[in-house]
C-alpha cells in the first residue's frame, strides 16, 4: 500500500534532535523516529530506513502512517493523553511490500508543553508467523481434546487441575466448569468416584486405593455412583506434570461379563457349567488338595430321553429348566449346583456344607421325582440317580470328579432313583468293569463269543416252535463270563449295538440251516431301536442269510416300554410290517402301562420267570400269571411261561392257558446246534 506523505515546512532543529542523536540515532535492530508535536518526522534512524526502505530524506518533515491511517491518528491521540500507547498492525514498506509491526509511542514533553514524540517500531512478522503455527497447533489440540472418547484431566506438579477436555465435563455432567481449574486431585476423585455429595476426604481415600496402580501407568477399572465402569490411565509428563484419562468402558464391560457368563453357565438353564465347577473346585483346592468335607453330588436323570423323545425337544428343554430350578431352589449357601450337559447335573458343596450331602440327596430324590407341568402336555415324570464324594486329606480336583462318577454309576446299577456314597471298593469294581468292557470290544474278532439256544416248547403238543438265542462269553484268562456281568456293561456303552447286530447275524445264519421250521428269537435292546438302523439292518440280514421274516422274533423288554419315543414304535411298526415277530420279554418286573403294551405291536408276552417259580407256593404269584394269561388271550397275543424248571410249575401254566413253555424244564441253552426240547410227559 502507498505512503501517504504530508509535504510541510522542515522541522527547526531542537533539544529534541540532541536526545535523539545521542540514544538512537546509530541503532539498526529497531526503527526509531521522533514526531513533532503534530505528528511529523523530525529524525529518522538507519533502523527506520532499513526496516521500511524508505531513506530519511524522503520522510522528514512528513507525517509517515501505517496501513491504517485513521489507527496512526489514534495512538498519537491515546499517546497524549496518557504518555505512553503501544500497538500492533501493518506497515508499508517503500517497495510496495509490508510488514507487521508493533509500535510503542511516548509522549515528550519540554517542561509543560508537548515537544512531540518518541517512536519506536519493531518487525514481529515471523513472531506473528510463528504464533499463527502455534495458534494453529493449539486449535488442532484443542480439537483432538474436544472430540476424544476419553475424558481428560492434565495435573501439574502440585496434583492440581490445570486443563479439562470437553469429554470428561459430558461424562461427569458437571456444569460449574471454572471451578475446577487449579482443584486438587482428591476433589476430582471425590466429583468422579464418589459423587456430588462427597467429600474430599472421600476423594482421597477411593484415590488411595487407585494409587498404586496408577502409578505404575497401569490400567485400572473403577466403579462410580451410577454403576458405570470407568478405565483409568495415567501418563507422567516432564516437570512432574501428569495426565490422567477417563474412559466409559460400560458397555465393553458388559459385553466382557456377558462372554464370561456364557463361558462358564448353560444357556438352556442359566446354572454354572462344568467349566465353573471345575473352576470353583480348583480355587477351592489349596495346594492341589480340596478342604476335608467338602461333597460333590453327581446327578444323571432316569427316563428322560424316553420323555424328551415322547414329547418332543421343546418340553424336554422345559423340563431340564424346571430340574434346574428344584436344584437351585435345594442348594444351601454356599453350594453351587451346575448342570454338565444332557441330563447331567453336579452340586458342589464346599467346606462344611458337606455334611448337608446326604439328607440333600434323599429330599432330591423325592424332589426331582415330582411330577412336571409343561403346558400343552400332560405331567412328565423323571427320577434321579445320585452319586455322592467326599473329600477327605488330599483329595485333588481330578479325584473328586472320578469319585462322583463312580458314585453315580454305582446308583444307576442299583435300579437309579438312588443315591450312592463312593467307597473305594466302587472305585476297583469300576476298574474292573471297564477293563472287562474293553475285552468285550475285542471278544468277537478273537472268537470268544458263541451263541448257544434254548428251545421254546409249543405247550399244545409238546413240539420245538422256537429257539432263543442267548449271547456266550469265554475269557481266555477269566473263563466263562456271565451274561448277567457283561450283558449290563455293554448296555450300557454303544457297545450293545455292535454286539447286538453279530447275534442277529449269527442267529438268523444258524437259523436258516436247522432242519426244522423253528423261530430264533433274538433279544434287542432299547438303544438299537429309535434311530431307523435297525429296520435296515433286519431286512439286508434276512436277505443276505435267506431266512423268512415270519421265523424270526425279535424280544424287548419293558425298559423299552418305558423309554418309548416316536423313533422307537416307528421302527417296531416297520419290523413287524416286514414280517418280523416282535415279543415282549420279562414282563411283569419293569414299569410299563397296559395303555402301551395294547399300543405296540406285539406277537407274544414272555413273563418273567420268578412269577412261575413262585407260582406253585404264593397265590398272588399264581394270580399274576393267570392275569398275564388271560390278558394275551384278550388282546390275541400269544403268551410263553419263562423259567418253568419243575413239573409243578409246568402244571400251573398250563391249567392259567399259556401256549408256550421254555425253562430248564425242556432244557438248557445249547451251543453250535438246534436243540430238541426233552419229552416231558403231560
Amino acid at each position: 500500500m502507498a505512503v501517504t506523505i504530508h509535504r510541510d515546512e522542515p522541522v527547526v532543529e531542537s533539544a529534541l534532535h540532541r536526545a535523539y542523536s545521542q540514544l538512537v540515532w546509530d541503532t539498526t535492530d529497531h526503527a526509531l523516529c521522533l514526531l513533532d508535536a503534530d505528528g511529523r518526522v523530525a529524525a529518522w534512524n538507519p533502523g527506520a530506513e532499513k526496516l521500511t526502505g524508505f531513506p530519511a530524506a524522503e520522510v522528514l518533515g512528513r507525517t509517515v502512517a501505517s496501513d491504517t491511517p485513521d489507527e496512526s491518528v489514534t495512538a498519537l491521540a491515546a499517546a497524549r493523553e496518557a504518555g505512553r500507547f503501544e500497538t500492533e498492525g501493518w506497515w508499508p514498506r517503500r517497495d510496495g511490500s509490508r510488514f507487521r509491526a508493533r509500535t510503542a509511542i511516548a509522549a515528550i514533553h519540554d517542561g509543560g508543553t508537548l515537544a512531540g514524540f518518541a517512536q519506536v517500531i519493531r518487525d514481529v512478522t515471523s513472531r506473528r508467523e510463528e504464533g499463527g503455527q502455534f495458534e494453529a497447533v493449539a486449535l488442532i489440540l484443542d480439537l483432538a481434546l474436544s472430540t476424544m472418547s476419553q475424558g481428560l484431566c492434565l495435573f501439574d506438579a502440585d496434583r492440581k487441575v490445570r486443563l479439562i477436555n470437553q469429554r470428561f465435563f459430558e461424562m461427569f455432567a458437571v456444569r460449574d466448569r471454572g471451578d475446577l481449574v487449579g482443584t486438587a486431585i482428591e476433589a476430582i476423585w471425590a466429583l468422579v468416584f464418589g459423587g456430588p455429595e462427597a467429600g474430599s476426604w472421600e476423594g482421597a481415600a477411593l484415590l488411595a486405593g487407585h494409587e498404586a496402580h496408577l502409578s505404575r501407568d497401569e490400567t485400572i477399572m473403577a466403579s462410580t455412583p451410577d454403576d458405570r465402569a470407568i478405565a483409568l490411565v495415567r501418563r507422567s509428563v516432564p516437570g512432574g506434570a501428569f495426565v490422567v484419562t477417563f474412559e466409559d468402558v460400560t458397555r465393553q464391560r458388559q459385553a466382557e461379563l456377558e462372554i464370561s457368563r456364557l463361558a462358564h453357565h448353560d444357556a438352556l438353564t442359566g446354572l454354572p457349567n462344568r467349566a465353573m465347577l471345575w473352576r470353583r473346585l480348583r480355587e477351592s483346592a489349596a495346594d492341589g488338595a480340596l478342604p476335608p468335607g467338602t461333597a460333590l453330588l453327581f446327578l444323571d436323570l432316569d427316563g428322560f430321553k424316553a420323555a424328551n423323545d415322547e414329547f418332543g425337544h421343546q418340553t424336554g428343554d422345559a423340563l431340564l429348566r424346571q430340574v434346574a430350578e428344584r436344584l437351585r431352589r435345594a442348594a444351601p449357601e454356599p453350594g453351587l449346583p451346575a448342570r454338565f450337559g444332557g441330563d447331567e447335573f453336579a452340586l458342589l458343596l464346599p467346606g462344611g456344607a458337606g455334611e448337608l450331602a446326604v439328607p440333600l440327596a434323599e429330599g432330591l430324590l423325592i424332589d426331582l421325582a415330582r411330577p412336571y407341568a409343561v403346558a400343552g402336555q400332560r405331567p412328565c415324570h423323571v427320577t434321579a440317580s445320585i452319586g455322592i464324594a467326599f473329600a477327605e486329606d488330599g483329595t485333588t480336583p481330578d479325584a473328586m470328579l472320578r469319585q462322583a462318577d463312580c458314585a453315580l454309576y454305582a446308583a444307576k446299577a442299583a435300579g437309579k432313583a438312588a443315591w450312592r456314597l463312593f467307597t473305594p471298593a466302587l472305585e476297583s469294581e469300576r476298574h474292573e468293569e471297564q477293563r472287562i468292557e474293553q475285552d468285550l470290544r475285542h471278544a468277537a474278532e478273537a472268537g470268544q463269543l458263541r451263541i448257544a439256544y434254548q428251545p421254546i416248547v409249543g405247550l399244545a403238543h409238546g413240539a420245538v416252535n422256537a429257539r432263543e438265542a442267548l449271547l456266550r462269553w469265554t475269557h481266555p484268562e477269566r473263563g466263562p463270563v456271565s451274561p448277567k456281568r457283561f450283558i449290563p456293561l455293554a448296555e450300557k456303552s454303544d457297545l450293545i449295538r455292535a454286539l447286538g447286530l453279530w447275534v442277529l447275524e449269527r442267529a438268523c445264519t444258524d437259523a436258516a440251516a436247522w432242519p426244522d421250521p423253528a423261530r430264533v428269537c433274538v433279544n434287542v435292546s432299547v438303544r438299537q431301536l429309535g434311530d431307523g438302523t435297525l429296520p435296515k439292518a433286519v431286512a439286508a440280514i434276512l436277505d443276505r442269510t435267506g431266512l423268512h421274516p415270519r421265523r424270526l422274533e425279535l424280544e424287548i423288554t419293558e425298559t423299552v416300554l418305558s423309554n418309548a419315543g416316536t423313533g422307537i414304535v416307528d421302527d417296531l411298526q416297520l419290523l413287524h410290517a416286514m414280517g418280523v415277530r416282535i415279543s415282549l420279554d420279562d414282563f411283569g418286573v419293569g414299569f410299563s402301562s397296559l395303555a402301551r403294551v395294547r399300543a405296540f405291536p406285539f406277537d407274544r408276552i414272555k413273563i418273567d420267570g420268578s412269577f412261575v417259580r413262585d407260582a406253585v407256593e404264593r397265590p398272588d404269584c399264581r394270580a399274576i400269571v393267570g392275569i398275564v394269561s388271560e390278558l394275551g388271550r384278550r388282546l390275541g397275543i400269544e403268551t410263553v411261561a419263562e423259567g418253568v424248571e419243575t413239573p409243578a410249575q409246568l402244571a400251573v401254566v398250563r391249567e392259567e392257558g399259556f401256549t408256550e413253555a421254555q425253562g430248564f424244564l425242556f432244557g438248557r441253552p445249547v451251543t453250535g446246534q438246534a436243540p430238541a426240547a426233552r419229552a416231558v410227559g403231560a
